[in-house]
């Protein structure tokens, strides 16, 4: 068994591997989304583990990078996302070998932590390699009556607010507690070019950005909202009126906010209590002097929703 580090090469092996074993799920398995998601990530290439057996490809590993920010210090992190083992290898170790391996290479860089929610099942077999849970992302809902609206919503033009998304990238005001680092690119890679999701935004053009997708579930239409960023004189009373037009035409049943961010002064969702019941977070410590379980986070569904 060989085990070596991935390359732009081996991207149509990787997608093949990842049909096989994985199927083809909500998730798309294509050369392009693969290339969106780990080579154009402006936080960097993603690093990639590969596992052959006689020159066939037979296991996959791979952690998204991403960066946070603490005041001015700059936190480097990394998610665990795409993994796929051929299913004739599968319940020999393979996938832990490839993830403790790949974990080892990211703490040498000085990578300082990794997160991800994983699901039920793949969720024992992170604790056993010494991943953490830090909790469920708490989750505000506000229940609505849908209104039929005779003015279907407009798709969001993103050229619309590039100033403004250069603006916040580049003059974002220094803020307490731990978030995503926005560096240049990073809102037109996560929203505007994410080829999975249809995002649309409510703007000012000049003091705020409000990040929302609309999903169909079981339940009915959710008005989701993914991010906010408001900037110095921001205009609260134009956002609130925005979003109160939203809600009239999406035909959302339900509206939710999942983060740490919420702010019933900014967007008041009603008299429902904040649940537990957004993703759970898992963490895995790469330094030994460093525990990311007890930082003051300020995550957004944004940074953890699953893509």
């Amino acid at each position: 068994m060989l085990i070596r580090k991935g390359t732009e090469e081996d991207i149509p092996q990787i997608i093949q591997l990842l049909k096989e074993s994985l199927g083809e799920s909500l998730m798309p398995k294509s050369e392009a989304f693969w290339r969106w998601k780990h080579e154009q990530n402006p936080f960097g290439k993603s690093p990639v583990l590969l596992a052959e057996d006689e020159r066939k490809l037979v296991g996959i590993r791979t952690f998204l990078r991403w960066e946070f920010q603490d005041q001015n210090q700059t936190i480097l992190s990394g998610r665990a996302v795409d993994t796929a083992i051929h299913p004739a290898y599968q319940g020999k170790g393979l996938f832990t070998q490839l993830t403790l391996k790949l974990l080892e290479e990211l703490q040498n860089e000085g990578v300082q932590f990794i997160f991800n929610t994983p699901n039920e099942k793949s969720l024992p077999g992170y604790l056993k390699m010494g991943w953490q849970t830090w909790g469920k992302l708490p989750l505000k809902i506000k229940l609505k009556v849908p209104r039929k609206s005779k003015e279907p919503l407009p798709p969001s033009d993103w050229s619309q607010v590039a100033l403004l998304i250069k603006k916040i990238e580049s003059e974002y005001p220094i803020q307490s507690g731990i978030h995503t680092r926005l560096v240049p690119g990073y809102l037109n890679w996560r929203y505007m070019s994410c080829p999975i999701t249809d995002y649309q935004y409510l703007s000012d053009g000049d003091t705020f950005l409000l990040i929302y997708r609309l999903k169909d579930g079981k339940k009915g239409k959710e008005l989701r909202i993914t991010d906010l960023y408001t900037l110095p004189n921001f205009k609260k009373q134009e956002l609130q009126k925005q979003f109160k037009e939203l809600s009239k035409k999406s035909g959302a049943v339900w509206i939710s906010f999942s983060g740490l961010t919420y702010d019933s002064e900014i967007l008041n969702l009603g008299s429902v209590p904040i649940l537990t019941q957004g993703p759970l977070v898992t963490l895995r410590k790469l330094q030994d002097r460093f525990d990311p379980r007890f930082l003051d986070w300020k995550w957004s569904l944004g940074d953890l929703e699953l893509f």
